[in-house]
């Protein structure tokens, strides 16, 4: 096997970045417990009562009929709120706490930590519009795709959300402050999207209800969801627009406190960027010497192209990756690499049209507490109809035999649907509910090397190209975004960067850059939380040496739940080394 570690960072680089002491040594059960699980509890019950749309996706089926406009008064009460449970969680001490519920104080910090910033630093209600979806398209979205009770009543349910769509509108009208331009044309994108959930998914589903006043009601509030997002698209287009800035930028202060949130780490954005080019070198030399093995003296570029040159037709997109899954599935049958769970229930299909902005492929996996609907969904963007022949050239080429292997490695198995899997056995109502952007997203990072280290593709030098081509567009928009938000770059340079360094072409490293800009808390946290695995991963196995197991180190892993992988530090070095902090006792 070889050390995947050397593959990322050089070790002295890596390790002054991000290795850590373990936090304090937990103690037995006791009083403090029952203290922590009530104020996790307590968290868990008012954000989702706050937050109906997201108990749907939960899984909790109470509310669904309900939506819950955000204001401002809305925003003041949830910022009093999160400061008093941050500071009555900072009197709990973690020392009095047992294992399990230290790692549930570390998770509940991390999460209260990055609402704060939310609120007070980045505040997306009021920054961008796109803020909104998740309640306005989500919100329905959720009751569509998932059998959780009869076509009838899910028919009824939507139709009291729809109802309730001019208002969280109306609010998002007063709330919004001078959001940038690129923020307002990426929802004008994405809430065109949503006229096209209400015209046609919608009236799908009740179609299937028999019930004639349910049909009514439903078609009545859908025509009036379908006026007030034309009407806000009018506001995003003739009043915001016009007027808007370029300016999106964090700042340098929410960029130091969006790494601090889930790690409680102070670590530069300067330092990550120098870890990141230094990155992006070692990759751009290994794709240097694999192309050298797919198209001798052709280089990068020639290799590029005859991968693309197996990209498949728009029709077959799905089926693509449905044969990507199974694939990838076989092989982590035949190798002692994670066990796999018991029952998998994931199907590849489109993405719905308000979701089709970003990712070319994303994960919806069912909640932490979904019964009848546990379906996931591998959801892919489909060929657009506007699009350029040069965008669907380079769309179909993202779905290559080899790419769509990597893709299905990150989002599916044994990346994003496994972990999600098995965050709903996590041993705490919190752990199952509640994740950290920098395990999730570094997990699914993590595994696409990983895999291709353990010998899937057979020694296909295609299948390394494929990983490590996608692994420096995330280094460059690693490194663009902390550029963009930090005000050291223009929009234009940052996709003049990556267009030279990331082999893409102009169109595709303008996207890249749009995307760092909007996105930056995905374009940080997998690259940060793959690093901070592949640190882990090392010093298990120098303590362990000839004992270490890679499928005992990542089912461990995935069983502690999607926590700050500072706290899985100490976690895993207890129960697969000894000891509070790793020694044999």
């Amino acid at each position: 096997m070889r050390p995947l570690l050397k593959r990322a960072l050089p070790v002295p680089m890596l390790a002054l970045l991000l290795a850590t002491g373990a936090p304090a040594t937990a103690a037995p059960a006791g009083p403090a417990d029952g203290q922590l699980e009530r104020l996790a509890d307590e968290y868990l019950d008012g954000w989702l009562a706050r937050r109906p749309d997201l108990a749907t996706r939960f899984g909790l089926h109470r509310d669904d009929a309900l939506l819950v406009p955000v204001s401002q008064a809305t925003l003041a009460e949830d910022a009093a709120r999160v400061r008093s449970l941050q500071a009555r969680l900072a009197a709990i001490p973690r020392d009095r706490l047992s294992s399990g519920r230290a790692l549930d104080r570390d998770l509940l910090a991390a999460r209260l930590a990055r609402a704060r910033l939310d609120l007070e630093a980045l505040r997306p209600f009021e920054r961008a519009p796109g803020a909104y979806l998740e309640l306005v398209a989500g919100s329905v979205q959720s009751l569509l795709e998932r059998d959780s009770a009869s076509p009838c009543s899910r028919v009824r349910a939507v139709a009291a959300r729809l109802e309730l769509v001019p208002e969280v509108l109306r609010a998002a009208r007063i709330n919004l402050r001078d959001p940038s331009r690129l923020a307002i044309e990426e929802a004008i994108e994405r809430f065109e999207g949503t006229l096209r959930l209400y015209r046609e998914a919608l009236p799908a589903l009740a179609a299937h209800c028999r019930d004639e006043r349910a049909q009514a009601d439903f078609a009545e509030a859908d025509t009036t969801a379908i006026r007030a997002v034309e009407d806000f698209l009018a506001v995003l287009r003739e009043d915001l627009l016009p007027h808007a800035t370029d300016d999106f930028a964090a700042g340098d202060q929410a960029l130091r406190g969006l790494i601090a949130a889930d790690e409680h780490e102070r670590i530069s954005p300067d330092s990550l960027r120098a870890a990141g080019e230094v990155e992006m070198d070692s990759t751009r030399a290994r794709m240097v010497r694999l192309a050298g093995r797919i198209t001798p003296g052709g280089g990068v570029p020639a290799a590029l192209d005859s991968l693309r040159a197996h990209a498949p037709a728009e029709t077959a997109l799905v089926a693509t990756m449905s044969s990507a899954v199974a694939g990838v599935r076989a092989f982590l049958g035949r190798h002692a690499i994670v066990t796999p769970p018991e029952r998998e229930n994931l199907r590849v299909r489109e993405a719905p049209p308000f979701a089709r902005a970003a990712d070319r492929i994303a994960l919806d996996a069912p909640g932490p507490w979904e019964r009848e609907g546990a379906e996931a969904g591998l959801e892919l963007v489909p060929i657009g109809s506007g699009w350029s022949e040069e965008r669907r050239r380079e769309h179909l080429s993202l779905f290559d035999p080899w790419s769509a292997a990597v893709a299905a490695i990150h989002e599916a198995v044994p990346g994003r649907y496994h972990q999600a899997l098995a965050a709903r056995r996590a041993p705490s109502r919190l752990r199952r509910a509640v994740d950290c952007a920098e395990s999730v997203h570094g997990w699914a990072d993590y595994c696409e090397a990983m895999m291709i280290e353990q010998g899937f593709g057979g020694g296909d030098p295609r299948y390394g190209f494929a990983q490590q081509a996608i692994a420096l567009r995330r280094l460059g928009r690693f490194i663009a975004a902390i550029d963009l938000h930090t005000r050291q770059a223009t929009l234009e340079q940052a996709a003049a960067m990556l267009e030279a360094r990331c082999y893409l072409s102009p169109a595709e490293a303008l996207r890249e850059a749009r995307r760092a800009a909007l996105d930056l808390e995905h374009a940080i946290a997998g690259t940060v939380g793959r690093w901070r695995l592949l640190w882990l991963r090392g010093e298990l196995e120098r303590a362990l040496g000839p004992r270490f197991q890679l499928r005992a180190f990542h089912d461990a892993f995935l069983r502690l739940g999607r926590v700050p992988l500072r706290a899985a530090r100490a976690a895993l070095l207890r129960e697969l080394v000894g000891g509070p902090e790793g020694r044999k006792p």
